[in-house]
């Protein structure tokens, strides 16, 4: 095994989801949220390392990712190592020097039930058409819960699945459906391109694995509309914030006839965070958003703030608050109350919960402000 190898081998036996490369610097690592240094690891040569990583594309991939780096871009890709591993790789300049963060890809991938997917979520690959959106902060593990629905799709269903993606991160082998891979700046220039020629390629299933622009959210909103199921990601930490999101993109005299189509199109909206837990790991919480007639005429009538307000009394619906996901993992023992509230865009909401439940130690919560 060479360097890299080693650093990637020793982060993965601890666990750890990301690695981070710097120049004169000891590797970092990230367990269960917390950045540490490797003392197991020496200093690292970050161009051999970046070397290491451009040694383990495809040709086709190497050339393109050199050039790039050459260029002084910022580059994106993924790879499989000398173990099996796959990893997402970041290579970025700063005053520093330069950098490299790594994402460990889990060569396992977790089933839904595995990550705690609600059936509200999950009954989403059984639609036909719609469009159903999956946010949350960078790191949130949006693309693990993306290819958990993947795989139930790639199961049950005699369908084409048309993922686009910057770069793959799970590769997804065709069992009862055809599952067909593209990377931007690999297989397509970027995400609209590869949008726009989808309807050319039939398929049943569009996976987007981020709405960057106004023309790739304008398109996949069309997709959804003519027939098809896009399932897209987004960053965004509450459900109501990536509605106002969606719609804010276009401009003003667009957003009536926008607010129509994602009112009749929406199937909900995912919303999920990564917590430590107090026994170690990580566990998820998870905001659902189920677009029921109620919300839908939110949307049309432009108040959406209210949406709020329905997901508190839609839990027959199967949706949920954050704040009420995080509440649960707290009466649980699951996390602390410390970490749920780190987590919540709605801190002061979240702490009038927690002083309210009679399963909080209500000592977790004298130190946090």
């Amino acid at each position: 095994m060479n360097e890299l190898d080693t650093i990637i081998e020793t982060a993965y036996k601890k666990n750890a989801t990301d690695i981070h490369l710097c120049a004169s610097m000891r590797p970092r690592i990230r367990i269960d949220n917390a950045l540490i240094e490797t003392t197991e690891c020496g200093i690292v040569d970050v161009e051999t390392a970046i070397g290491q990583i451009f040694d383990n594309l495809t040709p086709v991939e190497k050339k393109i990712m050199e050039e790039r780096y050459r260029a002084g871009e910022d580059v994106d890709c993924a790879f499989s190592c000398i173990s099996g591993m796959r990893l997402r790789a970041n290579i970025y300049r700063s005053q520093n020097g330069t950098g490299v963060a790594l994402r460990i890809i889990p060569p396992n991938r977790m089933t839904a039930s595995e990550i705690g997917l609600p059936f509200s979520v999950t009954s989403v690959c059984r639609r036909k058409s719609g469009l159903f959106l999956v946010t949350g902060a960078n790191g949130s593990g949006k693309s693990t819960t993306i290819a958990a629905l993947l795989d139930i799709i790639n199961n049950t269903r005699n369908a084409h699945v048309l993922t686009i993606e910057d770069p793959i991160e799970h590769i997804i082998r065709s069992r009862k459906s055809l599952v067909t891979q593209r990377e931007v700046g690999v297989h397509t220039p970027d995400f609209y391109s590869a949008l726009r020629s989808s309807l050319r390629e039939n398929p049943d299933v569009v996976v987007l694995g981020e709405m960057r622009d106004i023309e790739t959210t304008r398109t996949a909103i069309e997709l959804a509309e003519t027939g098809h199921l896009v399932i897209a990601s987004l960053h965004t930490r509450t459900a109501v914030s990536t509605i106002d999101r969606l719609i804010g993109q276009f401009e003003p005299a667009e957003q009536a006839q926008v607010r129509m189509m994602i009112s009749e199109n929406l199937i909900g909206v995912l919303t999920q965070t990564l917590l430590a837990r107090k026994s170690g790991g990580l566990i998820a919480a998870f905001e659902v958003l189920v677009a029921n007639s109620a919300v839908r005429n939110l949307i049309r009538e432009q108040k959406v703030p209210q949406i709020y307000s329905i997901m508190q009394m839609g839990r027959r619906e199967g949706m949920c608050t954050m704040e009420d996901s995080l509440l649960s993992l707290v009466d649980s023992g699951t996390v602390s109350a410390a970490e749920a509230v780190s987590k919540s865009a709605l801190r002061n909401d979240l702490l009038d919960k927690l002083r309210a439940s009679p399963n909080v130690d209500k000592s977790e919560l004298e130190d946090i402000y």
